[in-house]
Protein backbone atom coordinates (compact mmCIF):
# COMPACT_ATOMS: atom_id res chain seq x y z
CA UNK A 1 0.00 0.00 0.00
CA UNK A 2 0.96 3.43 -1.00
CA UNK A 3 0.75 6.82 0.81
CA UNK A 4 -1.53 9.38 -0.57
CA UNK A 5 -3.00 12.43 -0.32
CA UNK A 6 -6.88 12.81 0.29
CA UNK A 7 -8.94 15.95 0.20
CA UNK A 8 -10.72 16.82 3.15
CA UNK A 9 -13.57 19.42 2.91
CA UNK A 10 -14.95 21.42 5.58
CA UNK A 11 -18.09 24.00 5.90
CA UNK A 12 -17.59 27.78 6.06
CA UNK A 13 -20.30 30.09 4.97
CA UNK A 14 -21.94 27.86 3.42
CA UNK A 15 -19.34 26.79 1.28
CA UNK A 16 -16.99 23.58 1.22
CA UNK A 17 -13.29 24.77 1.58
CA UNK A 18 -10.85 21.49 -0.06
CA UNK A 19 -7.41 21.07 1.52
CA UNK A 20 -5.32 18.37 0.88
CA UNK A 21 -3.19 18.26 4.41
CA UNK A 22 -3.93 14.29 5.51
CA UNK A 23 -2.20 11.31 4.67
CA UNK A 24 -3.50 8.13 4.73
CA UNK A 25 -2.22 4.90 3.62
CA UNK A 26 -5.32 2.52 2.76
CA UNK A 27 -6.53 0.66 -0.44
CA UNK A 28 -10.35 1.59 -1.12
CA UNK A 29 -12.31 -0.16 -3.88
CA UNK A 30 -14.75 2.33 -5.65
CA UNK A 31 -17.91 1.23 -7.35
CA UNK A 32 -17.97 4.43 -9.80
CA UNK A 33 -21.61 3.50 -11.23
CA UNK A 34 -22.42 3.63 -7.43
CA UNK A 35 -20.31 6.67 -6.36
CA UNK A 36 -22.45 9.42 -4.75
CA UNK A 37 -20.79 12.42 -3.94
CA UNK A 38 -22.77 13.54 -0.88
CA UNK A 39 -21.52 11.15 1.49
CA UNK A 40 -24.35 9.38 2.13
CA UNK A 41 -26.43 12.46 2.47
CA UNK A 42 -24.33 13.96 4.92
CA UNK A 43 -23.96 16.57 2.25
CA UNK A 44 -19.79 16.51 2.46
CA UNK A 45 -19.55 17.30 -1.02
CA UNK A 46 -22.86 17.59 -2.88
CA UNK A 47 -22.33 18.79 -6.33
CA UNK A 48 -24.24 22.17 -7.23
CA UNK A 49 -26.43 22.85 -9.65
CA UNK A 50 -23.96 24.64 -11.54
CA UNK A 51 -22.13 21.82 -11.41
CA UNK A 52 -24.41 19.75 -12.99
CA UNK A 53 -25.18 22.35 -15.77
CA UNK A 54 -21.19 22.88 -16.55
CA UNK A 55 -21.10 19.53 -17.02
CA UNK A 56 -24.07 18.52 -18.93
CA UNK A 57 -23.27 20.59 -22.04
CA UNK A 58 -25.26 18.86 -25.13
CA UNK A 59 -26.83 15.97 -24.82
CA UNK A 60 -29.46 13.67 -26.26
CA UNK A 61 -32.81 11.57 -25.32
CA UNK A 62 -33.51 8.08 -25.42
CA UNK A 63 -37.18 9.14 -27.09
CA UNK A 64 -39.88 6.21 -27.89
CA UNK A 65 -38.09 3.46 -26.13
CA UNK A 66 -39.70 3.52 -22.80
CA UNK A 67 -41.92 6.45 -22.85
CA UNK A 68 -44.59 5.10 -25.14
CA UNK A 69 -48.43 5.57 -23.98
CA UNK A 70 -50.30 2.36 -24.10
CA UNK A 71 -47.96 0.66 -25.70
CA UNK A 72 -45.14 -2.19 -25.11
CA UNK A 73 -41.83 -0.74 -23.88
CA UNK A 74 -39.24 -1.72 -26.78
CA UNK A 75 -36.06 -2.93 -26.92
CA UNK A 76 -32.67 -0.72 -25.74
CA UNK A 77 -29.61 -2.07 -26.34
CA UNK A 78 -26.04 -1.18 -24.77
CA UNK A 79 -24.49 -0.05 -28.03
CA UNK A 80 -27.21 2.45 -27.82
CA UNK A 81 -25.79 4.49 -24.81
CA UNK A 82 -21.91 3.50 -25.60
CA UNK A 83 -22.89 5.10 -29.37
CA UNK A 84 -24.40 8.50 -27.99
CA UNK A 85 -21.47 8.50 -25.58
CA UNK A 86 -19.03 8.14 -27.97
CA UNK A 87 -20.13 10.15 -30.14
CA UNK A 88 -19.69 13.42 -27.87
CA UNK A 89 -22.87 13.40 -26.23
CA UNK A 90 -22.31 14.26 -22.47
CA UNK A 91 -25.76 13.84 -21.09
CA UNK A 92 -28.79 11.52 -21.46
CA UNK A 93 -32.63 12.03 -20.71
CA UNK A 94 -34.59 8.41 -20.28
CA UNK A 95 -37.77 9.47 -20.59
CA UNK A 96 -40.22 6.56 -19.00
CA UNK A 97 -43.34 6.30 -18.76
CA UNK A 98 -44.64 3.96 -15.75
CA UNK A 99 -48.47 3.72 -15.89
CA UNK A 100 -48.44 0.53 -18.51
CA UNK A 101 -45.89 -0.91 -15.51
CA UNK A 102 -47.45 0.14 -12.44
CA UNK A 103 -50.63 -1.58 -10.36
CA UNK A 104 -53.92 0.92 -10.10
CA UNK A 105 -54.54 0.30 -6.66
CA UNK A 106 -52.59 0.86 -3.79
CA UNK A 107 -49.76 -0.11 -3.05
CA UNK A 108 -49.56 0.97 -7.13
CA UNK A 109 -46.40 -1.40 -7.38
CA UNK A 110 -43.90 -0.68 -10.17
CA UNK A 111 -43.16 -4.28 -12.15
CA UNK A 112 -40.03 -5.18 -10.93
CA UNK A 113 -38.74 -6.24 -14.34
CA UNK A 114 -39.25 -2.78 -15.79
CA UNK A 115 -37.99 -1.43 -13.02
CA UNK A 116 -34.66 -3.44 -13.40
CA UNK A 117 -34.60 -2.49 -17.38
CA UNK A 118 -34.55 1.14 -15.97
CA UNK A 119 -31.78 0.57 -13.56
CA UNK A 120 -29.81 -1.34 -16.27
CA UNK A 121 -29.99 1.79 -18.53
CA UNK A 122 -29.14 4.11 -16.07
CA UNK A 123 -26.10 1.97 -15.02
CA UNK A 124 -24.48 1.78 -18.54
CA UNK A 125 -25.36 5.30 -18.39
CA UNK A 126 -23.36 6.47 -15.70
CA UNK A 127 -21.12 4.46 -16.44
CA UNK A 128 -19.85 6.27 -19.53
CA UNK A 129 -19.49 9.36 -17.40
CA UNK A 130 -22.71 10.71 -19.04
CA UNK A 131 -25.33 13.28 -16.90
CA UNK A 132 -27.90 10.84 -16.85
CA UNK A 133 -31.85 11.78 -16.55
CA UNK A 134 -35.11 9.95 -15.84
CA UNK A 135 -38.42 11.14 -15.17
CA UNK A 136 -42.46 10.55 -15.61
CA UNK A 137 -42.84 10.45 -19.23
CA UNK A 138 -46.86 10.86 -20.76
CA UNK A 139 -48.84 10.16 -17.31
CA UNK A 140 -51.92 11.39 -19.02
CA UNK A 141 -54.04 9.47 -15.86
CA UNK A 142 -52.74 12.28 -14.06
CA UNK A 143 -51.79 15.09 -16.41
CA UNK A 144 -55.86 14.65 -17.66
CA UNK A 145 -57.20 14.01 -14.19
CA UNK A 146 -59.11 17.24 -13.75
CA UNK A 147 -61.31 16.92 -10.40
CA UNK A 148 -59.87 13.36 -10.09
CA UNK A 149 -56.20 14.94 -9.58
CA UNK A 150 -56.27 14.64 -5.63
CA UNK A 151 -57.30 11.01 -5.85
CA UNK A 152 -54.83 9.92 -8.38
CA UNK A 153 -51.72 11.91 -6.85
CA UNK A 154 -51.12 9.26 -4.62
CA UNK A 155 -50.46 6.75 -7.51
CA UNK A 156 -47.11 9.34 -8.43
CA UNK A 157 -45.88 9.63 -4.78
CA UNK A 158 -45.68 6.25 -4.88
CA UNK A 159 -44.14 5.80 -7.85
CA UNK A 160 -41.53 8.24 -7.12
CA UNK A 161 -40.93 6.43 -3.56
CA UNK A 162 -39.89 3.51 -5.24
CA UNK A 163 -37.55 5.34 -8.00
CA UNK A 164 -36.39 6.93 -4.82
CA UNK A 165 -35.58 3.71 -2.88
CA UNK A 166 -34.20 1.76 -6.02
CA UNK A 167 -31.38 4.78 -6.63
CA UNK A 168 -30.39 5.26 -3.03
CA UNK A 169 -26.57 5.64 -2.89
CA UNK A 170 -26.38 6.67 -6.64
CA UNK A 171 -23.71 9.08 -8.06
CA UNK A 172 -25.64 12.77 -8.50
CA UNK A 173 -24.91 12.79 -11.72
CA UNK A 174 -28.25 11.16 -11.74
CA UNK A 175 -31.08 13.33 -12.15
CA UNK A 176 -34.98 13.06 -11.32
CA UNK A 177 -37.23 15.01 -13.32
CA UNK A 178 -40.64 14.85 -11.66
CA UNK A 179 -43.02 15.23 -14.32
CA UNK A 180 -42.84 15.96 -18.43
CA UNK A 181 -44.72 18.59 -20.14
CA UNK A 182 -47.79 19.07 -17.61
CA UNK A 183 -50.62 20.73 -19.87
CA UNK A 184 -53.63 19.88 -18.63
CA UNK A 185 -53.60 20.30 -14.87
CA UNK A 186 -53.73 23.36 -13.38
CA UNK A 187 -51.01 25.74 -11.67
CA UNK A 188 -52.17 24.93 -8.88
CA UNK A 189 -52.60 20.85 -9.42
CA UNK A 190 -48.62 21.57 -10.71
CA UNK A 191 -47.66 23.13 -7.55
CA UNK A 192 -49.45 20.66 -5.41
CA UNK A 193 -47.66 17.78 -6.94
CA UNK A 194 -44.30 19.01 -7.02
CA UNK A 195 -44.63 19.81 -2.70
CA UNK A 196 -45.73 16.23 -2.75
CA UNK A 197 -42.94 14.55 -4.79
CA UNK A 198 -39.88 16.96 -3.59
CA UNK A 199 -40.27 15.67 -0.28
CA UNK A 200 -40.47 12.28 -0.94
CA UNK A 201 -37.53 12.17 -3.14
CA UNK A 202 -36.01 14.25 0.14
CA UNK A 203 -35.99 11.79 2.64
CA UNK A 204 -33.27 10.04 0.70
CA UNK A 205 -31.56 12.02 -1.79
CA UNK A 206 -31.07 15.29 0.12
CA UNK A 207 -29.04 17.11 -2.39
CA UNK A 208 -29.99 15.10 -5.49
CA UNK A 209 -30.87 17.75 -8.44
CA UNK A 210 -34.75 17.95 -8.91
CA UNK A 211 -35.70 19.16 -12.55
CA UNK A 212 -39.45 20.86 -12.39
CA UNK A 213 -41.00 22.63 -15.34
CA UNK A 214 -44.11 24.88 -16.32
CA UNK A 215 -47.13 24.71 -17.84
CA UNK A 216 -48.05 24.65 -21.37
CA UNK A 217 -45.62 21.48 -22.48
CA UNK A 218 -42.65 23.51 -20.40
CA UNK A 219 -42.69 25.68 -23.21
CA UNK A 220 -40.52 29.11 -21.58
CA UNK A 221 -42.75 31.26 -22.53
CA UNK A 222 -45.47 30.13 -20.50
CA UNK A 223 -42.64 30.72 -17.38
CA UNK A 224 -42.27 33.99 -19.17
CA UNK A 225 -45.85 35.24 -19.11
CA UNK A 226 -46.51 34.08 -15.99
CA UNK A 227 -43.54 34.49 -13.90
CA UNK A 228 -44.75 34.07 -10.07
CA UNK A 229 -47.37 30.99 -10.97
CA UNK A 230 -45.03 28.13 -10.39
CA UNK A 231 -43.68 27.82 -6.65
CA UNK A 232 -39.85 27.49 -6.66
CA UNK A 233 -39.43 25.95 -3.15
CA UNK A 234 -36.52 26.96 -0.94
CA UNK A 235 -34.09 24.29 -1.98
CA UNK A 236 -30.80 24.44 -3.54
CA UNK A 237 -30.90 21.61 -5.92
CA UNK A 238 -33.36 22.24 -8.40
CA UNK A 239 -33.39 23.15 -11.91
CA UNK A 240 -36.18 24.34 -14.28
CA UNK A 241 -36.57 22.52 -16.85
CA UNK A 242 -37.91 24.06 -20.26
CA UNK A 243 -39.25 22.44 -23.71
CA UNK A 244 -39.27 24.32 -27.10
CA UNK A 245 -40.03 22.89 -30.43
CA UNK A 246 -39.88 26.80 -32.41
CA UNK A 247 -41.42 27.31 -33.95
CA UNK A 248 -44.24 24.54 -33.79
CA UNK A 249 -45.81 24.87 -37.31
CA UNK A 250 -42.19 24.54 -38.68
CA UNK A 251 -40.60 22.00 -36.48
CA UNK A 252 -43.29 19.00 -36.44
CA UNK A 253 -44.35 16.14 -38.44
CA UNK A 254 -46.80 17.84 -40.32
CA UNK A 255 -45.26 21.32 -40.81
CA UNK A 256 -47.49 23.89 -42.67
CA UNK A 257 -43.99 26.34 -42.38
CA UNK A 258 -41.00 24.89 -45.06
CA UNK A 259 -38.84 27.61 -44.56
CA UNK A 260 -36.51 28.69 -41.19
CA UNK A 261 -33.75 30.83 -41.57
CA UNK A 262 -34.45 34.34 -42.09
CA UNK A 263 -33.51 37.86 -40.02
CA UNK A 264 -37.47 37.38 -37.99
CA UNK A 265 -36.83 33.41 -37.37
CA UNK A 266 -33.64 33.82 -35.98
CA UNK A 267 -34.67 37.15 -33.65
CA UNK A 268 -37.62 35.02 -32.44
CA UNK A 269 -35.43 32.81 -31.54
CA UNK A 270 -32.92 35.45 -29.54
CA UNK A 271 -35.91 36.52 -27.79
CA UNK A 272 -37.64 34.12 -25.95
CA UNK A 273 -33.95 33.01 -25.14
CA UNK A 274 -33.11 35.71 -23.69
CA UNK A 275 -36.56 36.62 -22.36
CA UNK A 276 -36.03 33.08 -20.03
CA UNK A 277 -32.44 33.64 -19.24
CA UNK A 278 -33.51 36.39 -17.71
CA UNK A 279 -36.20 34.87 -15.44
CA UNK A 280 -33.72 32.40 -14.88
CA UNK A 281 -31.31 35.22 -13.67
CA UNK A 282 -34.12 36.74 -11.80
CA UNK A 283 -35.36 33.97 -10.04
CA UNK A 284 -31.40 32.35 -9.42
CA UNK A 285 -32.47 28.95 -10.89
CA UNK A 286 -30.12 27.55 -13.74
CA UNK A 287 -31.90 26.12 -16.70
CA UNK A 288 -32.25 22.36 -18.19
CA UNK A 289 -33.31 22.36 -21.85
CA UNK A 290 -34.73 18.82 -22.05
CA UNK A 291 -36.34 18.76 -25.38
CA UNK A 292 -35.51 20.50 -28.73
CA UNK A 293 -35.31 19.18 -32.08
CA UNK A 294 -37.13 19.41 -35.49
CA UNK A 295 -38.89 16.75 -37.89
CA UNK A 296 -37.43 14.56 -40.69
CA UNK A 297 -40.13 16.60 -42.38
CA UNK A 298 -37.25 19.50 -43.18
CA UNK A 299 -34.05 18.99 -45.06
CA UNK A 300 -31.39 21.16 -45.83
CA UNK A 301 -33.22 23.10 -48.88
CA UNK A 302 -35.79 23.90 -45.67
CA UNK A 303 -33.34 24.90 -43.43
CA UNK A 304 -33.65 22.18 -40.81
CA UNK A 305 -29.53 22.25 -40.39
CA UNK A 306 -29.57 26.07 -40.17
CA UNK A 307 -32.36 25.60 -37.22
CA UNK A 308 -30.41 23.12 -35.20
CA UNK A 309 -27.25 24.98 -35.82
CA UNK A 310 -28.58 28.39 -34.42
CA UNK A 311 -30.12 26.44 -31.56
CA UNK A 312 -27.05 24.75 -30.66
CA UNK A 313 -25.28 28.49 -30.70
CA UNK A 314 -27.91 29.80 -28.01
CA UNK A 315 -27.76 26.74 -25.95
CA UNK A 316 -23.85 27.26 -25.86
CA UNK A 317 -23.56 30.72 -25.49
CA UNK A 318 -26.48 30.60 -22.61
CA UNK A 319 -24.32 28.04 -20.90
CA UNK A 320 -27.45 26.07 -20.49
CA UNK A 321 -27.43 22.19 -20.34
CA UNK A 322 -29.92 20.77 -23.34
CA UNK A 323 -30.38 17.52 -24.90
CA UNK A 324 -31.39 17.44 -28.36
CA UNK A 325 -34.55 15.01 -29.24
CA UNK A 326 -34.27 11.69 -30.79
CA UNK A 327 -36.86 9.29 -31.35
CA UNK A 328 -35.25 7.35 -33.90
CA UNK A 329 -37.83 7.66 -36.45
CA UNK A 330 -39.69 11.62 -37.65
CA UNK A 331 -36.98 13.23 -34.98
CA UNK A 332 -34.57 11.12 -36.37
CA UNK A 333 -30.61 11.67 -35.63
CA UNK A 334 -29.86 8.23 -34.26
CA UNK A 335 -31.59 5.19 -35.95
CA UNK A 336 -32.04 2.61 -33.28
CA UNK A 337 -32.67 -0.42 -36.14
CA UNK A 338 -29.12 0.29 -38.23
CA UNK A 339 -27.34 1.97 -35.00
CA UNK A 340 -26.10 5.13 -37.66
CA UNK A 341 -26.32 8.66 -37.29
CA UNK A 342 -27.21 11.70 -39.10
CA UNK A 343 -23.96 13.16 -39.56
CA UNK A 344 -25.19 16.39 -41.12
CA UNK A 345 -27.37 16.99 -37.88
CA UNK A 346 -24.13 16.00 -36.04
CA UNK A 347 -22.61 18.63 -37.77
CA UNK A 348 -25.31 21.27 -36.80
CA UNK A 349 -24.95 20.58 -33.46
CA UNK A 350 -21.43 21.30 -33.37
CA UNK A 351 -20.81 17.33 -31.86
CA UNK A 352 -17.00 16.48 -31.58
CA UNK A 353 -15.56 19.66 -32.71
Amino acid sequence: MSSCSIKVFSKQNDKYIISENKRVNQIVYVNTNMMSSDCSNNNCNAITPFDIQQKMGLGINLGNRLDLYQQPDREVKQDFINDYANKGFKNIRIPVCWDGHTGSTAPYTIDSTFLNKVKQIVDWSLKKGMITIINTHHEKWLDEAGPSFLNKLPRLEAIWKQIADTFVGYSEMLLFEIFNEPKNMTIDQLNKMNSSVIPIIRTKHKTRLILLMGLQFGNPTWIVSNPKSLIIPQDKYIMLEIHNYDPYNYTNPKPTKFQWGSDQDIQALYKWSNDIDKWSKQNNILIYYGEFGCSNSQNANTGMYKWFKYHADVIKSKGWGASVWNDGGQHLIYNYTTEKWDENIIAALGINK
